[in-house]
């Protein structure tokens, strides 16, 4: 039985070559978040809110880490 397959494009394409930077901030109510920003600027992606900054830049080095060896796949899993 074959089943159908989707194309799904990428909202924001980033160059191959994209100069990718992780930022680390203060919000408004005090807690910590980081976002990936491309050369340009532009935020590619917000975290979550952490306590302490030590907690938010613990958190953005682990994804540095894992993308390296991060499969790509496009496509939306069935269950999470």
């Amino acid at each position: 039985m074959a089943t159908a397959t989707r194309k799904v494009h990428a909202a924001h394409a980033v160059p191959e070559a994209a100069s990718l930077e992780f930022r680390i901030y203060r919000d408004n109510g005090g807690r910590y978040n980081w976002e990936i920003v491309d050369d340009g600027g532009d935020s590619l992606v917000h975290s979550a809110s952490f306590g302490s900054r030590d907690d938010a830049e613990r958190a953005a080095r682990r994804v540095n880490e894992g993308a390296r060896s991060a499969r790509f796949e496009l496509g939306v899993p069935s269950e999470r």
